[in-house]
Parts: C-alpha cells; sequence; structure tokens
C-alpha cells in the first residue's frame, strides 16, 4: 500500500495558515492529487498543574477545531465554484506532537507540504523563528511557504486567487542542488502548464571589483554557465517536452536577483539544506531569506531519504 500523503498542509487557524490551505487546495487540482490538512498540538510544561488552564484534552479539541474549520473552508469553496479538490480527495489529521517536527517527519512521506509565512517581524523570527522557517530548514522532503496575499485574502474565492501560478522560477547553482531543483521546477511547470525561468546569479564573490563583470574572465564565466544550462535544461527537457524555459544568468546576489525577478503569481524553487532554523536566520541562506522576503510561494527542495 502506498503510504505516501501527496500534498500536506498545515493548519493552526491563523489567517496565514488559511492561504497555506488555499495555495494547497489548488496545488492538488493542479497534481490531480489528493490533500492532507494537518493540525499538531503539543503540551508546554507548566511550573504547576493548573498554570495555564490548558490541558491536554483542550488542546487536542483546539487542533480538531481548526481541522474541521480548514475542510469547511474547502467545502464552502467547493460551493461556491471555487477551484478547490472533491471532498473525497481531502482527508485531516490532528497529531500530537511539536507542530514543525510533525510536519518535518511528514515531509519524509509526502509529495510536498504546505506552511503559511507568518508577518514575524525581524527580531520575531530571530528570537521565536515560526513553523515555516524550522519546517523549510530541516524537512527531508519539498515544502512550500506561502507569504501573506492581501488580495487573495478579499476574494470571494480564495484558492483561485492565492492559487494560480503563471511562472515558475528556479533559482540554480552549480551544486549538488542543481538536479532536484530542476526536477522539481519543471515537475511544477509541468502541472501548472507554465513556463519557466531558471536564474542563476554571477554574485560578487565572484567579481571582487566593481569593473570585474566587463572583464574577459567574467564574460566567460557567464558564457560558460549559460552554456551549462542550457545542456542541462536540454536534457530535462527531453523528460518534460511541453515546458517551454528560458535563463537568466546576471550579476548579483543571489537573493537580491530572486526577490527583484519574481512576481506575485510566480512560484520560485530553492535548494535547501537540512539545518537548525537559527543558522539559516544568522546566517542568511539564500532558502531562508527568500523563503521570509520573497513576495511569491517558495518551493525549497531537500534531498528526501
Amino acid at each position: 500500500m502506498d503510504t505516501r500523503h501527496a500534498v500536506v498542509v498545515g493548519v493552526d487557524g491563523s489567517p496565514a495558515s488559511d492561504q497555506a490551505l488555499d495555495w494547497a487546495a489548488a496545488e492538488t487540482v493542479r497534481r490531480g492529487s489528493w490533500l492532507t490538512v494537518v493540525s499538531a498540538y503539543e503540551m508546554v510544561t507548566a511550573p504547576g498543574p493548573a498554570a495555564f488552564g490548558i490541558g491536554a484534552d483542550e488542546l487536542h479539541r483546539g487542533a480538531q477545531a481548526n481541522v474541521w474549520r480548514a475542510l469547511a473552508r474547502m467545502d464552502g469553496a467547493r460551493e461556491r465554484g471555487c477551484v478547490v479538490p472533491d471532498a473525497a480527495d481531502v482527508t485531516g489529521e490532528v497529531v500530537h506532537g511539536d507542530p514543525a517536527g510533525v510536519l518535518v517527519d511528514l515531509s519524509a512521506s509526502s509529495d510536498l507540504v504546505v506552511v503559511g509565512r507568518h508577518g514575524y517581524n525581524v527580531l520575531d523570527r530571530l528570537v521565536l523563528g515560526s513553523v515555516s522557517a524550522a519546517v523549510s530548514a530541516q524537512a527531508r522532503g519539498p515544502v512550500v511557504v506561502v507569504p501573506d496575499d492581501p488580495i487573495a485574502a478579499q476574494s470571494r474565492c480564495p484558492a483561485d486567487e492565492v492559487g494560480p501560478v503563471w511562472r515558475v522560477v528556479a533559482a540554480v547553482d552549480f551544486d549538488d542542488h542543481l538536479s532536484r531543483v530542476l526536477g522539481q521546477a519543471f515537475e511544477e511547470a509541468h502541472h501548472a502548464q507554465v513556463p519557466l525561468l531558471v536564474v542563476h546569479a554571477l554574485d560578487r564573490d565572484r567579481a571582487a571589483v566593481e569593473h570585474a563583470y566587463e572583464s574577459a574572465w567574467v564574460r566567460g564565466y557567464r558564457d560558460e554557465a549559460v552554456a551549462a544550462l542550457h545542456d542541462e535544461l536540454v536534457r530535462w527537457q527531453d523528460k518534460y517536452p511541453r515546458v517551454t524555459w528560458s535563463t537568466v544568468v546576471e550579476r548579483g546576489r543571489p537573493v537580491d536577483l530572486l526577490t527583484s525577478t519574481v512576481q506575485r503569481r510566480d512560484l520560485l524553487v530553492v535548494g535547501g539544506r537540512r539545518h537548525a532554523p537559527i543558522t539559516g536566520r544568522i546566517l542568511r541562506s539564500v532558502a531562508d531569506r527568500v523563503g521570509r522576503d520573497a513576495g511569491c510561494p517558495v518551493v525549497v527542495v531537500h534531498q528526501q531519504p
């Protein structure tokens, strides 16, 4: 029996998780797959038996209410004719455990895990972190971080507003991420029937002085990168012949180039390595930064076990 959860979305009753649910619903339809809605709860150690007045039963009921609310949201959208999965293709699960840890575990047996991005300020992100940061940093498979979209929040059919993908953008470098990122990017472009833009940044570490971009060395490196990407993309197109692609190879820091390139309707695909969430926030890894700052959903691709 296949034990994989095709698309998993974590919900906690917040507006951020509502938009993650809406995006996950649209992605499930694109894939012709099924959706699992998950709410997790964890007991917090307190100084006394009634310190906070919240017990395991109440936490379980709260998580169950989150799932029921999410399923009701899908039912309502379905009745209004919005693009969401059939009721038979949507299930709910309540799990006892740390929310981020539960989703990380599920990422090993899922095609995709979807989380919402809460609107923390910079200090909150650094000190408190977030479920989305923890999951995208430690997942064992692809994770999508969905940002807040005020326009979608006001829509009659939020899944129709937040869900469409008009273009897939893949951020690549010539490392061990390349095959995973391109595989995910081509797959997403195939499901969404949209073009693929592949972006490679010539960062300033490779061109230490301002005029170096004009030098023969940098021009040569750029030409080699364009040729190498072309050869790699031609190989992938043998598997996905209907996906049209183009490339951008430009000077600049990867995060700056990506955030200036992507638009609201894009889906950005980046590679990720498992690490403690605090590491990404302090060292400002590309995957962590674009997951927090990009104005479109971001897929962080990890190698599955």
